[in-house]
């Protein structure tokens, strides 16, 4: 009975971290709107998820260990790129399309870890998917794309490349610690670029940096944590994809976006997309197997 109430509790968790980062899409492009510059924002944002995390974080004194500090301070740098052609992308396309766009880190995680991993016949054809998805999303009636959603394809490679370097992170079995080295490290870059294009701090639109910073990088990490615990990883992937989802509602019902028949068309081939590279390979060993349940 314990294990099914910590695996439902464990789903909700991470059904509420995508709830959570699927807003985010809607708050920062409010925050943009309201004056704030991508590097000062990625610098708060960070800042305030390092407040958050370190009330867990400094229990241990992982500061001593010089792997997970350096492999931690990597993943930052990593994350900071990742979350700036985000950002960028954002400004020069739509809240939809960056929401659908990002979680394709899903599907190019395999293929940056083919020496690995066997890219199977899924993964193939979640790629295509994908592709065929971002398409429907980015051409524009003179099919080419427009440069925030390059921008966004960029951003999502680069979160799975962020995704290779926490494997790396992983065997330090610190968490937590590895999260608020990341988040510390984009607050640090963050500060230090603006310095140099526009430190001026904007006085409207603290509430979606707040937001941004303790709600979409402190405590949707910390449920992610809880909730991968207790849930088999692809399942998890599963749940966190509805990011997309919840961003592009979001994006609709807050922002008052326009929804077209290619962005639901889009939209549904890159979910597809990701449940096809999550679930792929575990219906593929079922099917081997003649396990039909």
């Amino acid at each position: 009975m314990s294990i099914t109430r910590n695996s439902t509790t464990g789903k909700t968790a991470l059904l509420t971290s995508a709830l959570i980062w699927g807003i985010s899409f809607v708050a920062v492009q409010e925050a943009l709107n309201r004056g704030w510059t991508p590097f000062i924002l990625l610098a708060f944002r960070g800042l305030l998820a390092s407040a958050a995390i370190s009330l867990v974080a400094f229990r241990r004194p992982f500061w001593r260990n010089k792997g997970l500090m350096l492999y931690g301070f990597l993943a930052g740098v990593v994350l900071f790129v990742g979350f700036v052609f985000q950002t960028y992308g954002q400004i020069y396309s739509t809240v939809s399309n960056a929401s659908f766009i990002t979680v394709q880190y899903v599907v190019f995680i395999p293929l940056l870890m083919f020496r690995k991993r066997k890219i199977t016949t899924s993964v193939i054809l979640g790629v295509g998917l994908s592709v065929i998805g971002t398409g429907f999303l980015t051409l524009n009636d003179s099919f080419s794309f427009q440069l925030g959603d390059v921008l966004l394809v960029a951003c999502a490679v680069v979160f799975a490349l962020h995704i290779v370097v926490i494997e790396k992170l992983a065997k330090y079995n610190d968490v937590m610690a590895a999260t608020l080295i990341q988040v510390f490290t984009v607050s640090i870059l963050g500060f230090g670029i603006s310095a140099f294009t526009q430190p001026v701090i904007p006085t409207e639109g603290w509430i979606y940096v707040l937001y941004a910073g303790l709600f979409a990088s402190g405590l949707a990490f910390l449920l992610q944590i809880y909730g991968q615990k207790h849930v088999n990883s692809t399942i998890s992937g599963i749940l966190l994809a509805f990011e997309a989802l919840f961003g592009a509602l979001g994006a609709v019902l807050i922002l008052h976006e326009p929804f077209s028949k290619n962005t639901l068309i889009g939209g549904f081939l890159m979910m597809c997309a990701v449940f096809m590279v999550e679930l792929g390979p575990r219906i593929g060993v079922k099917l081997k197997r003649g396990d039909y349940d």
